[in-house]
This record gives C-alpha cells, structure tokens and sequence, in this order.
C-alpha cells in the first residue's frame, strides 16, 4: 500500500520520470544487498549442536575440609569423557573424574582452574574414552532402597553386561582406620578405604536385585527357579566359586544365555 502511494504521487516529466526509475532502481538493489546480507548472517551462524553441547552443567566449585583420599577415585587422573544429561543433552570431551565414597562426578573447571561438584540430579549418565585402553567404561544413575530405614536414594552404577540379565557395580568404600605416614619430615594420620563393591542384577522385568557378594545361598535365595542349572554351573566350574571379576562376569554370561533361552 505505501509503494503504490508513492507511484501516485512521482512528477510526470520525463526528466524527473527517469530520476524516480533511477531513485526506484537504487531502492530495490539496496533492498537486495539487505536482504543478502541477512541472508549471510543466518548462515554464517555456528554449528546449533556445538552451542547445544557448550550450556554451562550446573554445578559448584568442590571445596571440601579435607581432601578425599586418592584411592577412593574410580580414576586417579582426570579422564576425558562424555556426560548425558536428563534434559536430553550430551556434553562431549569433558574432563571427568568419579569418586565412589563420596558418588560424585567431577568436572575440572578449565576457568577456575579447579574440580566442580556436578549436580546428580541433572545426569542421566557418563562415559570415560579411555580408561587405560578401555573404551566401554559407562556409568547410569539408577533409584534403588539401600537399607529397610531409610527412602530410596540414586546412586552411579558402573554397567559391566548390558543384556536382558545386566550386571551393574556400585564402587562404594567403607573406613577401614588411620595409619601414620611421614611426609616432609612430620607425620600424620591417614584415613584409609577400602573398596567394597555393590553388584545389581537388572531382569527383564527392570527388577534389581542387590548382591554383596555371590554366594550359593543367596544365589539359590533370588534365583530359585535356576537353581538347578546354577548347581550344574557351579559342578562345572574350574574353582566352583565366584569371586574374581573374570569369574563373575563368566557367571553372568551364564545367567543371561539363561534367560536369553
């Protein structure tokens, strides 16, 4: 409407005709380079899931009383790693560390120049690159009721099978006393942990059930229609126990072709 206004009101002359031509062809270039111009700007802009991927992760600067002990690290050193959160985000190639007494993930603040205690809540789930050569190191957050006196709580799982039988290990700790060490001429007292894994067994039917340590009797105890073909398993085993890490996940391969038949 106001283009056609204008053209009703342009002098008739040709002299003036040809300056509104000339006046009209300057406005419609101009109009163009702007339009290319805007153009060049959208897509110019970055990659959307380099932004997505760099949101800050809620979190706060870790200052504890007391350093926690190095042997209570699931990694010593900080691994590089990738983080999923609830919310559907994949943070990727952050340096991560995982403390199983505590059962925090840390993330080293490259500003601060130190360790960021990441919300819990926010993380769905985390993966290590490579952890001394093994690139299949995943952690999920899983709900479970560890004691009949307390709610349920969410806990860091290491997945050691995923299947339709998965094995999964909480890497907790216990204190196991003080010891004195000399460091720099003077001694000290020393906390000491030692580890004391947690195994869950997820069923088909999402069911987890907690193991200590797998004895018989708690293996016949939670899996009494097996109970049999556990007795076979255990009559043909080379130790008839399951202890190691190689006989345990050996056991649950069995489990799951089990299941799996």
């Amino acid at each position: 409407m106001i283009l056609s206004a204008d053209l009703q009101s342009l002098p008739s002359s040709p002299d003036e005709s040809m300056k509104t031509k000339t006046i009209l062809i300057c406005l419609v270039l101009l109009g163009i380079s702007s339009g290319a111009g805007f153009c060049q700007i959208i897509c110019n802009c970055p990659d959307p899931y380099e932004i997505y991927s760099e949101t800050p992760l809620s979190g706060e600067l870790f200052k504890p009383a007391s350093t926690p002990n190095i042997a209570t690290f699931f990694n010593k050193d900080w691994l590089p790693g990738n983080i999923w959160l609830t919310d559907g985000r994949n943070i990727r190639n952050k340096k991560i560390r995982y403390n199983g007494l505590l059962d925090e993930l840390f993330l080293f603040g490259t500003e601060s120049n130190q360790a960021i205690k990441l919300d819990k809540e926010a993380i769905l789930q985390f993966h290590f690159l490579n952890f001394q050569g093994d690139t299949t190191i995943y952690f999920r957050k899983i709900r479970v009721k560890r004691d009949i006196f307390t709610d349920s709580t969410e806990i860091f799982v290491q997945e050691i099978n995923r299947g339709k039988l998965s094995l999964l290990i909480f890497h907790s700790f216990y204190f196991a006393g003080k010891e004195t060490v000399r460091m720099n001429k003077n001694y000290y007292l020393k906390e000491i942990y030692k580890e004391e894994p947690v195994y869950y067994l997820s069923f088909p039917d999402n069911k987890l059930v907690e193991f200590r340590r797998f004895s018989r009797k708690n293996l016949y105890t939670f899996l009494s229609d097996k109970k049999d073909q556990i007795r076979q398993y255990f009559r043909e085993s080379n130790s008839g126990k399951i202890r190691t890490g190689q006989e345990i996940l050996d056991f649950i391969q069995f489990l799951s072709s089990i299941f799996d038949s």
